[in-house]
């Protein structure tokens, strides 16, 4: 791993710039909070990861830890002691300023120290593991080896190298930037190029979608001296009409989209989609609809 200072002093700028605004964000300072309690609440609790019927009451964090997150999402020294992929940094490095590439290694960058900041917090936190309710401990479901800030497809602690605590930086991922940031891979395996970026969303009914080249700039141009002053946050990533989308699935196990490949797994079972899907993520399925009412319809 390297330093952020590492990187030359145009590029580090843009990304400690970028990283800074994502920081600073209600959306993050939120998150951070509830990863500072140790425990998320109503909006963002998955139920059928833990069951735990008594996070349902939490609406908001304690002030106390909303306090705490506001200081360490402000803290210059939080970004400067920040430590980088060294594969992705190079990459980051070698990139033309302001290119496509550039904007996806950056993004990639600043999604992996938001999830290693995260994860930090809550081995610092709660060294012991999530907090327990009185409530919570008699409850007769006690899943083994889950932890409640955690999203559906990355709960798993033994796929990851820092286990709980990389489940609970995709956790926090998922909620800062709309899902988790995986990228087109390419046939080169373990090369860490990007010829794509795409967020997973955390809900079975949504598909993967690819940010777009404008989204993809203006997440960029954040960090340029020409937009610091007017600039606006541009996460959560929302998916754009036209976005290309992908099942999850194929998308990992076909299209090598992913960021690492040991964050989800390949079911050796043949897997169908779902059973439901959604009409404005097929387009031909629109037509067909206002065919149908077309011909079917009252006359």
């Amino acid at each position: 791993m390297i330093s952020i200072a590492g990187i030359d002093q145009e590029r580090w700028g843009i990304l400690k710039s970028v990283l800074s605004i994502v920081m600073h964000s209600d959306t993050a300072k939120d998150v951070l909070a509830q990863v500072i309690d140790g425990l998320p609440t109503k909006a963002t609790y998955e139920l059928t990861i833990t069951h735990r019927f008594d996070l349902l009451s939490r609406s908001k964090p304690s002030q106390d830890t909303r306090d705490l997150s506001q200081q360490f999402c402000y803290s210059l020294e939080t970004l400067d002691n920040l430590r980088l992929n060294p594969k992705v940094a190079q990459l980051y490095q070698d990139s033309q300023l302001f290119s496509s590439t550039f904007s996806m290694h950056l993004l990639e960058l600043v999604a992996m120290a938001v999830h290693d900041m995260a994860g930090n917090l809550y081995a610092a936190f709660h060294p012991q593991g999530e907090p327990c309710s009185a409530e919570a401990a008699t409850q007769p479901f006690q899943p083994k080896d889950l932890i409640s800030l955690s999203t559906w497809y990355y709960a798993t602690p033994d796929r990851y190298p820092r286990g709980f605590l990389d489940v609970v930086g995709y956790w926090a991922e998922t909620h800062i930037f709309g899902g988790v940031v995986v990228f087109d891979r390419g046939s080169e395996e373990g090369a860490r190029r990007c010829h794509g970026a795409y967020i997973h969303p955390p809900r079975p009914d949504l598909l993967l979608f690819q940010l777009s080249e404008s989204q993809l700039e203006q997440f960029c141009r954040l960090g340029s001296q020409d937009e610091r002053d007017g600039r606006q946050i541009t996460v959560p990533f929302v998916c754009k009409p036209e976005a290309r989308k992908i099942d999850h699935y194929l998308a990992f196990r076909d299209l090598n989209i992913y960021r690492d490949r040991y964050e989800r797994r390949i079911d050796p079972t043949p897997r169908w989609g779902p059973c439901v899907v959604r009409l404005e993520d097929h387009p031909e399925l629109r037509e067909f609809n206002r065919l149908a009412k077309e011909g079917f319809g009252p006359k």
